[in-house]
C-alpha cells in the first residue's frame, strides 16, 4: 500500500476515538540517498490502550511530513513499539508489536519496502516476524548483523500466555536469529533480571563475543555475554552502567568505537547523553549532552557514511508530546562539545496540537448511555465495579419526580448491568427499597440512600446502602449480596458495624458523630454514607466516611469480612461544613483527601495525613477555584492522579453544569485534561480503571432543577 494511501487511512483511525493525545517511542532510519524516517506509536490515551497505532514521517532530515499510520488495532490487539531497520539489501523494515490481553498472544510484526527511495515508497502488507514458539514475544531495537552475516534481533518473550499487556516479571531476555536474510527466525535466550526487565540491546565486541544490555528497574543496567553467536548466554548481572529504568541505545559506530545514548547523571529520565568507548564498553567518555531536561527518553539512532549521526527521542509524551531529532559526530562526542559544525540538537520532527479538554470531554459524553429504566423519574449518584466485561452499576432511582431526597420515602436502590462490549443494558435489578420484605429482616420504611459495591469474593458483590428517615429514626446501613455466577440478590440483608473508640456498634450516625472529636454541626440521626467508593491501598480496603448533614469527614478501614468498618481518623472541623470527602494515597504515602465546601465560598478544601489517622486542617489549594458544591472524585490509573471537581459556574443557568478533571503524576503540578460543559449537568461521576481503561458513571437531567434524572455509563479513556 502506498504511502499517499496510507495517509487517508490515517485520517479514518485517527478520528474522534482515536485523536492523538499522547505520543512517544521513536525509531529512525536513513537511506544511501538521506531520505531519513521516524517512527513512533500514539492512539487512545495512553500507552498502553486497546486503539494503540504505530505511525511513520519522512523527511529530508530537516522537515519532515505528516505521519501516517502503518498499523492499527486489529481484532482485539493494539500496535505498539515500532522500530525502523535498513537490512544489507538495502530494503527497509518498518517492525512493531502486536498485543492481545484478551486471548493473552502478543508477537512481532513487520512491513517491508523494497525501495525505501522510490519517489512514492511502497510497504507490503504486515506478516508475523516469526517467535511462533513464544506466546508472547516483543521486540524494542534494532537488529544487528553479524560477522557470519547472520541476523540476530533483540527480543523479550515469555513461555505463558498473558492476559495483561506486559508479563511482567515472567519476561525473559533472549535473541532472534536469522539464517536466511529474515524468512525465518529461531529464538533463544531465556534470561531473566529483575523487574522490568525488557528493551535489551545486543553488539557484537571485537572478540566476536554478543553483549547483550538489558534495561531494568533495578537502578542499573543488566548484561549478559555469547560465546555462540546468541545460541547461549551467561548468567545476567548488573553492569556499571546506570539507568532511571528508560530504554537506552548501542551501537557499532563505523570508527570502530561504541556509541551509547542514555540517562547519564540524571534525575529519573533526563539528561539524554552520548557517549563513546574505545574500548568495547569498558570505559565511556563523558559525552556530549543531547537534552538535560526531564521527560526525556527511548533514544534511537542511526549513522551515515559521511559520519553524521542521527538520534531521535521523545519528550513530554501526554503534554507536549514532542519527537525530538539530535545531529552530531562522534568528534563532538569525544570532545563534548560542538566541534564539528554538524551539531543541531532539540530538533523538533513531530508535536502533538494544542490539547482541549472541552473537545475531549465532548467526545467522552457524546458516546454515554443511559442505564436507567424507563419508569424511573429521578435517579442520582451512581457507582460501580466491573466483572468479567459486565459493569454492575448501583444508584438512587425514585418513579415519582425528579431528583432524590433522603425524606423522599419512595427512593429506592437499583442496579444496572451493562454489557462494557456493547454498551447496552442486560437487566436491571431491584436492591431495596423501603418496606421490602427479606428472609431475616424488613426494611423500615424510608428512603434507600447512596449505595455503594465492592467485589468482596471471586464470585461475590456486595451493595450497600443506607435506610434513611430523618427525624423519624436512626439510619442503619445494610448490605445485600449478589452471586455473580446466578446473577441473583441473596433473600437476605445484614446490618453493617461500625467499630470506634468506644466499641463496635450498629453502622448509625449518631455513634460516628460521637466517635469524632468535635463537630462544628448539630447530631443527625442520617447522613452517614461510604461517599467515595472503596479505594485498596497496601492490600487494605478503605473508604470515607462522611456524614452529610452533620459535616464530618474521616478515614475507615474495612475488617476481613467487609461487614465492620473501623473509624481510622477524622478530619478536623473548621467553621465551614465540609461534606463528600475524596481520597487517595500519594507516592510518598501521604494521604490527601478533598472535600466539597457547602456554604461559604462553595469552594474545595483539602486536608493531609501522613498515617490517615491525624489530618491536617482543611485549606484551599492553588489550581482548585471556583469550585461548586458537588462531591469531587480522586483517582489513581497507571501512576496518573486524577482529581475531579465541580465548577460553580454555570452553562445556560444550570447548576452542576461545568466539571473538571485534572491529571498530575507528582501530585504537585496539575494539568486539565477534561472540562465536561452541559446543560443537562455532569455531576457526581464515578471513574475506575478496567483493564488499562477508565469508565465513568455520571448523573445528568434535562427538565428538573436538579437535573438527576438518569445514570450515564461510558468510557472515559
Amino acid at each position: 500500500m502506498r504511502l499517499v494511501l496510507l495517509a487517508t487511512f490515517a485520517v479514518c483511525l485517527f478520528g474522534e476515538d482515536l485523536t492523538r493525545t499522547w505520543q512517544g517511542i521513536p525509531g529512525v532510519e536513513r537511506t544511501p540517498k538521506g531520505r531519513v524516517f521516524v517512527s513512533w506509536f500514539s492512539g487512545g490515551s495512553k500507552e498502553p490502550a486497546p486503539e494503540n497505532a504505530v505511525l511513520l514521517a519522512y523527511g529530508d532530515g530537516m522537515t519532515f511530513g505528516a505521519p501516517v499510520v502503518m498499523a492499527g488495532p486489529r481484532d482485539g490487539s493494539r500496535a505498539f513499539d515500532p522500530t525502523l531497520w535498513r537490512d544489507p539489501g538495502g530494503r527497509l523494515w518498518y517492525i512493531f508489536n502486536r498485543g492481545n490481553r484478551d486471548t493473552g498472544l502478543h508477537g512481532v510484526y513487520a512491513r517491508i519496502c523494497e525501495k525505501p527511495d522510490a519517489a512514492a515508497p511502497v510497504f507490503g502488507e504486515e506478516f508475523r516476524v516469526g517467535f511462533d514458539e513464544a506466546p508472547l514475544a516483543f521486540r524494542m531495537n534494532k537488529p544487528t548483523v553479524l560477522s557470519t552475516g547472520e541476523w540476530v534481533m533483540p527480543v523479550t518473550h515469555a513461555a505463558e500466555r498473558t492476559f495483561e499487556w506486559f508479563a511482567g516479571p515472567k519476561q525473559l531476555q533472549g535473541v532472534g536469529i536469522s539464517t536466511d536474510k529474515g524468512r525465518t527466525w529461531k529464538l533463544h535466550g531465556s534470561l531473566q533480571a529483575p523487574h522490568w526487565a525488557l528493551e535489551n540491546m545486543i553488539v557484537e565486541l571485537r572478540d566476536k563475543r554478543l553483549w547483550m544490555l538489558i534495561r531494568t528497574g533495578s537502578g542499573f543496567l543488566w548484561e549478559s555475554y555469547s560465546s555462540d553467536k546468541g545460541r547461549t548466554w551467561t548468567a545476567p548481572g548488573a553492569s556499571v552502567i546506570a539507568s532511571p529504568g528508560s530504554r537506552f541505545f548501542v551501537r557499532r559506530l563505523s570508527s570502530g568505537g561504541l556509541l551509547l545514548v542514555n540517562h547519564y547523571k540524571f534525575k529519573g529520565r533526563s539528561h539524554l547523553t552520548a557517549q563513546v568507548s574505545r574500548d568495547d564498553g569498558k570505559s565511556w567518555s563523558d559525552g556530549l549532552l543531547l537534552d538535560e531536561r526531564t521527560g526525556v527518553s527511548y533514544p534511537d539512532g542511526i549513522q551515515a557514511k559521511d559520519g553524521t549521526i542521527r538520534v531521535v527521542y521523545d519528550r513530554d509524551r501526554a503534554g507536549a508530546g514532542e519527537i525530538l531529532m539530535a545531529t552530531f559526530t562522534e568528534k563532538d562526542v569525544l570532545a563534548g562539545r560542538h566541534v564539528s559544525g554538524r551539531v543541531r540538537l532539540r530538533q523538533l520532527v513531530n508535536r502533538l496540537d494544542a490539547w482541549d479538554p472541552k473537545a475531549a470531554a465532548d467526545r467522552v459524553m457524546s458516546r454515554l448511555v443511559s442505564v436507567t429504566g424507563p419508569e424511573v423519574k429521578g435517579a442520582h449518584d451512581a457507582e460501580y465495579v466491573i466483572v468479567d466485561g459486565k459493569a454492575y452499576v448501583v444508584g438512587m432511582a425514585n418513579d415519582v419526580q425528579p431528583g432524590e431526597n433522603a425524606e423522599w420515602p419512595f427512593v429506592y436502590c437499583t442496579m444496572s448491568v451493562v454489557s462494557v462490549a456493547t454498551m447496552t443494558v442486560e437487566k436491571r435489578i431491584p436492591v431495596a427499597r423501603g418496606g421490602l420484605v427479606f428472609s431475616n429482616h424488613t426494611l423500615p420504611e424510608g428512603a434507600c440512600f447512596v449505595p455503594r459495591i465492592l467485589r468482596v469474593g471471586p464470585g461475590t458483590l456486595r451493595v450497600y446502602f443506607a435506610s434513611e428517615a430523618p427525624k423519624k429514626r436512626e439510619a442503619q446501613t445494610y448490605y445485600r449480596d449478589f452471586d455473580l455466577a446466578r446473577q441473583t440478590f441473596a433473600a437476605s440483608i445484614e446490618r453493617v458495624k461500625i467499630e470506634t473508640a468506644a466499641g463496635t456498634f450498629d453502622m448509625q450516625p449518631g455513634r460516628y458523630f460521637d466517635d469524632a472529636p468535635e463537630s462544628t454541626q448539630e447530631r443527625k440521626d442520617f447522613g452517614l454514607y461510604f461517599i467515595d467508593g472503596f479505594k485498596v491501598f497496601d492490600g487494605k480496603t478503605y473508604a470515607v466516611m462522611n456524614n452529610y448533614p452533620g459535616g464530618q469527614n474521616g478515614l475507615g478501614l474495612w475488617n476481613d469480612a467487609f461487614d465492620t468498618m473501623r473509624v481510622v481518623g477524622h478530619v478536623p472541623a473548621v467553621k465551614e461544613k465540609l461534606t463528600e470527602g475524596a481520597v487517595q494515597r500519594m507516592a510518598d504515602g501521604t494521604w490527601v483527601m478533598i472535600c466539597r465546601q457547602d456554604g461559604g465560598t462553595t469552594n474545595y478544601m483539602f486536608s493531609t495525613s501522613a498515617d490517615g489517622r491525624t489530618w491536617t486542617t482543611p485549606v484551599y489549594r492553588e489550581g482548585v477555584s471556583n469550585g461548586g458544591s458537588s462531591k469531587p472524585t480522586f483517582e489513581k490509573v497507571g501512576g496518573v492522579y486524577y482529581l475531579g471537581w465541580q465548577e460553580a459556574t454555570r452553562i445556560g443557568g444550570v447548576s452542576r453544569s461545568v466539571f473538571n478533571i485534572d491529571v498530575s503524576r507528582d501530585g504537585v503540578r496539575w494539568t486539565r485534561k477534561y472540562r465536561f460543559e452541559s446543560e443537562k449537568s455532569f455531576q457526581y461521576p464515578s471513574f475506575h480503571e478496567y483493564r488499562g481503561e477508565i469508565f465513568l458513571t455520571a448523573t445528568q437531567g434535562d427538565a428538573s432543577p436538579s437535573r438527576k434524572e438518569r445514570i450515564m455509563f461510558g468510557k472515559l479513556e
